[in-house]
């Protein structure tokens, strides 16, 4: 009995497609364009430079490519810094995503010695 190799064949009946070609590259770069278009882009590495801001992502999760791209963007925009938000939208609205700036609370001032050994 000669062992049996089972590969990715459409005319195997265990090889299911997916619905849509999702590849994590081509959600990555769908990512990487619909930040650009919010202008947060991709800035100079290891800055924090969304701090600040927070990103609501308005999705209802019935095409499993747009909520790919847009947890993938969720990822890159919280490298930066910035709070991440999805909600459901409401009726009649569109999936999309907006950029909200966060009041900045006032840092309090430390008084620190000066010259203290």
């Amino acid at each position: 009995m000669s062992p049996k190799f089972c590969l990715a064949n459409l005319f195997d009946a265990s090889y299911v497609p997916s619905p849509v070609a999702m590849s994590w590259k081509r959600a990555q770069t769908h990512a990487e364009s619909m930040l650009e278009n919010l202008g947060i882009g991709q800035r100079v590495r290891g800055r924090k430079d969304l701090r600040g801001k927070k990103i609501v992502f308005v999705d209802d999760g019935s095409n499993p490519y747009r909520t790919m791209c847009f947890t993938i963007a969720a990822k890159l925009v919280k490298k930066r810094g910035a709070e991440v938000e999805t909600v459901a939208p409401g009726p009649g609205e569109a999936a999309h995503a907006k950029v909200v700036d966060l009041a900045q609370q006032p840092r309090s001032k430390i008084q620190r010695p000066l010259n203290r050994r």
